[in-house]
């Protein structure tokens, strides 16, 4: 079988498994314990291990081998599981799940770095852009059917059969990263020790301060994350629940809406992008911001405001997965193999350092401008764009 088929069939059912628990073991622990503040809380902490992952993850892809390095996480993890599973009745709940939760944020932070270290040496120029978009497409896809069909199975299977069914996902996707034979995959150093992961992210950081092309592509990123992203991930519940006074079903409509969104972006991808690729991110950037504003120009009209959430919401998604999958195949052609690892994991957790700082400011934005949430959507898109234009003007995207 075609080796990246085969990785991307390992990662449809790895990254379903670890979706489902993301989702079922805050859920469980929630219905347990009744704290909404429990809940929050646990989550927020279990982020943490995600980007020290992503960035262990990074320096790993370029000293181990990738094949052996994801069936090695998918193992783990599958032993994780199952140990969760057999200790569940006779553990305590809270530091159990907080342990399990953390593992699997930090694995899914390992994971990614891996994969996307692999794709350069099994594609190459407009198939490198289709891989992309079909990596892009599986995340979205697991992160959207992931929690649906976790929410399914843990009422019929209760939480130890969906532990042990996602262990089996995890068994079976490492079976199949062990029959793949990954081109060049040999690293070029094989000892590893704290201190040769620690100078690899030295060196990675250095090489980002010393390649200005790639150092604009990871600023690029960022300001997507910081001033576009978290205008849409926190404006549009405030707008459905409390603007508009819609109900919990009506948000999960507009949710499942925003996620086709970007499942039809990651189509586009390997479709648009392949036929006629662009050099430049400024017209998707640009594209973000107008969607922005004409989303706050929009919401001044009584009768199309839920609509408009609707169809530009999921038009804003698309243009972001397009933007997401322009960047990672850029970033591939830039960055030597020896170090696109660990610069693609500094360059993620970059972005992610980023958006929590956009989601508080836009947070406190839509509060303290509670009567005017147009306002904040209609500068969001001014200020991207003029950020925009001084990235452009100094030839930075």
């Amino acid at each position: 079988m075609n080796t990246f088929i085969l990785i991307i069939l390992g990662q449809i059912v790895s990254l379903f498994g670890n979706a489902a628990l993301r989702f079922a073991l805050p859920l469980y622990l929630l219905r347990q314990t009744g704290s909404a503040a429990l809940y929050g809380g646990i989550t927020a902490l279990a982020m943490l291990p995600a980007l020290a992952g992503m960035l262990t993850g990074g320096a790993l892809a370029d000293r181990c081998r990738k094949a052996r390095l994801m069936a090695l996480l998918d193992l783990v993890t599958a032993g994780i599981a199952a140990a969760a599973a057999t200790g569940l009745p006779h553990l305590p709940l809270l530091p159990l799940v907080l342990t399990v939760l953390g593992s699997l944020y930090a694995i899914q932070g390992l994971y990614q770095p891996v994969v996307r270290a692999c794709l350069p040496l099994l594609l190459n120029g407009t198939q490198l852009l289709r891989g992309n978009a079909v990596i892009q497409l599986v995340d979205t896809v697991d992160e959207l059917l992931g929690p649906l069909l976790g929410a399914v199975l843990l009422e019929h299977l209760g939480i130890r059969g969906l532990l042990v069914l996602c262990g089996c996902c995890f068994a079976l996707s490492a079976g199949m990263e062990l029959c793949l034979r990954i081109p060049q995959d040999v690293p070029y150093d094989t000892k590893l020790s704290v201190r040769s992961l620690w100078a690899d992210l030295r060196e990675s950081a250095q090489f980002l301060t010393g390649q200005a092309a790639v150092l604009r592509l990871a600023a690029a990123m960022a300001a997507v994350n910081l001033l576009e992203v978290p205008a849409l991930t926190v404006g549009v519940p405030v707008l459905v629940v409390q603007t508009l006074q819609k109900s919990d079903a009506s948000l999960g409509l507009v949710q499942a809406v925003l996620s086709a969104g970007g499942i039809l972006g990651g189509v586009l991808a390997g479709t648009v992008f392949v036929r006629h690729p662009i050099r430049s991110g400024t017209p998707l950037l640009l594209a973000l911001s107008s969607v922005c504003a004409a989303l706050g120009l929009a919401l001044r009209v009584s009768v199309l405001q839920f609509g408009s959430i609707l169809v530009l919401g999921a038009v804003f998604m698309a243009v972001a997965a397009l933007f997401n999958v322009w960047f990672f195949a850029q970033l591939q052609v830039l960055v030597p193999q020896a170090q696109l690892g660990k610069t693609t994991a500094c360059c993620t957790v970059l972005a992610c350092l980023t958006q929590p700082i956009g989601q508080a400011a836009y947070g406190s934005a839509f509060q303290h401008w509670a009567a005017h949430p147009a306002d904040v959507l209609l500068a969001a898109g001014v200020l991207s764009a003029l950020v925009l234009w001084l990235l452009q003007t100094r030839r930075t995207v």
